[in-house]
């Protein structure tokens, strides 16, 4: 009776996480959204928006400067794009971690990384974000056993520098171009 009760309130804790991690994805693409359509209009937004969820963050962002976003605005809207799945994956990969006790199993040769690199390793995805995108590095970080709000804001870091960087960059290229011609 009482493993019957921990199991109820487990699975409705888990599903309470899955939860929200699902309405904070959903909360950053309405604010992606409603950022980029009140800028640019709703066709412009998602041209950018999309590319960014499925593919990468530097291909929204590249998309934004002939779009005609400021650059800053581009990157932003490119960058909240990206980060859309990123809650509701590490809400899940904790969840399926936590149910698969295999999976945990092998996971606690990692758990001595995250003990010797969690405050400083976690950062680490920052760099890396731009090349292994959000998918992976939410499941690089929920490996190695990071905790989910730094892995969040790791990858957010990275993911806005390499929208930035793009955006202006592309920026740069097309002025360029523009007064050659």
């Amino acid at each position: 009776m009482i493993n019957e009760t921990n199991d109820t309130l487990t699975h409705k804790s888990s599903l309470l996480k899955i939860f929200l991690g699902l309405f904070m994805s959903l909360l950053i693409f309405i604010t992606a959204i409603a950022l980029g359509t009140f800028i640019k209009g709703w066709a412009a937004t998602t041209s950018v928006v999309i590319p960014s969820i499925l593919l990468e963050v530097i291909i929204g962002a590249a998309a934004s400067v002939p779009i005609g976003f400021d650059p800053f605005a581009g990157a932003i809207i490119a960058a909240l794009g990206n980060l859309v799945p990123a809650p509701l994956l590490l809400t899940s990969f904790d969840v399926i971690v936590r149910k698969w006790t295999w999976l945990g199993k092998k996971l606690k040769k990692a758990d001595k990384l995250s003990v010797k690199y969690g405050k400083y390793g976690v950062w680490m995805l920052a760099p890396l974000a731009p090349f292994i995108g959000v998918y992976v590095g939410v499941a690089v970080g929920i490996i190695l056993r990071f905790r989910p709000l730094l892995i969040f804001m790791s990858l957010s870091l990275g993911v806005i520098i390499a929208a930035l960087v793009t955006t202006y960059g592309g920026d740069g290229i097309k002025n360029l171009l523009n007064a050659s011609l």
